[in-house]
């Protein structure tokens, strides 16, 4: 279960995060981590993003890639 300000998700943190972010961004999983492509960054749920990206442990990046913006994360380290 996934839960962010507003909403709780009863499925794995991939699905929730492709429906929270829907056409607004496309969600790739990577290693046990995510790269999430920012399509409308004035649209996009940028907080709830990086909140269910905090909750569920994971190291959160934000970096340009040829003028895009993506969201990189991955699990901490224990």
């Amino acid at each position: 279960m996934v839960k962010n300000d507003q909403q709780e998700y009863s499925c794995d943190p991939e699905t929730a995060l492709d429906l929270l972010i829907a056409e607004r961004g496309r969600v790739l999983e990577e290693y046990g981590g995510f790269i999430i492509e920012v399509i409308d960054q004035r649209g996009f749920p940028w907080p709830d993003v990086i909140r269910i990206l905090l909750r569920i442990n994971h190291e959160v990046w934000i970096e340009e890639r040829e003028g895009k913006l993506y969201i990189i994360s991955k699990p901490k380290a224990d």
